[in-house]
């Protein structure tokens, strides 16, 4: 599919690389950085509004503080697919900037009026750069998809599983606030002392679940 990338600085270029290479075309909105990622890449070059009208979905890879910018640039988002990647993380990467009864991803919902906002934070960028994401064990990193508009969740689940990621459903846009602190979390443990490549996944058990209190046969 087509796919517009705001922001073309390390998640922005590593994400349009590896779609890239999964078959989807690519066009970088912004000013130089974009021309440099696009000249790297071979991919198209635009203006914000342009990238946002060439794509089947446009992705949001901005920091937390620039989202207004890169917004209030890119014309009009009703009915179409964003997928935001942006997290609140400060300047300084010491913490969030809003967290728990707000979150990024609305924040962006919020500018975007009438887009079909979609939050999913990605692996770390220079994971997806290296182009295999299989950490210990052959586990790929979960990727927790939220967002109010089911078509929108399942076209951004397939680009996480694109990029090689574990796609979950974590529930309406309002669960970001969930789980932008929890990437926080990946973070913090990333760039404590020695820098770890590091990265979350959910585990499931479906066999064995334990039945209702009432379908227990005691010991």
């Amino acid at each position: 599919m087509n796919l517009g990338i705001i922001g073309a600085g390390s998640l922005g270029t590593a994400l349009g690389e590896r779609l890239a290479q999964r078959g989807h075309e690519i066009m970088f909105g912004g000013g130089a950085s974009a021309q440099d990622a696009g000249a790297r890449l071979r991919a198209r070059v635009g203006s914000n509004a342009e990238t946002v009208a060439f794509g089947d979905a446009t992705i949001l890879a901005v920091p937390f503080a620039a989202i207004g910018a890169a917004l209030a640039d890119a014309g009009p988002l009703h009915g179409r697919v964003l997928w935001s990647c942006v997290n609140a993380v400060k300047p300084d990467y010491t913490g969030l900037a809003i967290g728990f009864d707000n979150s990024a991803a609305e924040e962006v919902a919020r500018r975007a009026r009438g887009a079909r906002v979609v939050a999913a934070l990605p692996p770390f960028a220079s994971a997806i750069a290296a182009g295999q994401l299989c950490y210990d064990s052959d586990l790929e990193p979960t990727v927790f998809v939220c967002g109010d508009h089911p078509s929108a969740k399942q076209l951004v689940e397939r680009l996480v599983r694109d990029i090689g990621a574990h796609a979950v459903d974590a529930g309406p846009l309002i669960a970001a606030r969930l789980v932008e602190p929890a990437m926080m979390l990946a973070v913090s443990i990333a760039y404590a002392g020695v820098p770890r490549d590091v990265g979350l996944r959910l585990l499931e058990r479906t066999s064995l679940m334990p039945g209702p209190p009432s379908a227990q046969v005691p010991a």
